[in-house]
């Protein structure tokens, strides 16, 4: 390959990790590449059996799949900050969390129910 589009593939790569981790920082999602459950017909359901099983990445996946779908679902968006939160990325556990007080505003106490009713 040419060493010009390796180095410019290298800097796209760079430029783009930078502007994630800055949107990251402001509260904004970021989701993740190549998620397999986005032709999924109920990636809610799909996520929580993975959560209960402790595979917190794939549950995120079969989530954000959710959120995608449905952006408005705060729910969605609720098991998804949830999930994040368990797995120690606090970032994107908040900026979940923001997305699921402003679908529904008005329902902060089920926003913060415990992660073991999922």
């Amino acid at each position: 390959m040419n060493v010009l589009v390796v180095k410019t593939c290298r800097f796209l790569n760079e430029q783009l990790a930078a502007k994630q981790r800055l949107d990251a920082s402001r509260g904004v999602y970021v989701f993740s590449g190549m998620n397999p459950y986005v032709d999924h017909q109920n990636p809610l359901k799909e996520g929580q059996e993975p959560f209960r099983k402790g595979l917190l990445s794939e549950a995120v996946l079969a989530l954000e799949a959710e959120v995608m779908k449905n952006p408005e679902n705060a729910e969605g968006w609720r098991l998804l900050g949830i999930t994040h939160a368990e797995n120690d990325d606090d970032q994107q556990a908040i900026a979940a969390m923001m997305r699921a007080q402003e679908a529904y505003p008005t329902n902060l106490e089920e926003c913060y129910e415990p992660w073991y009713r999922i």
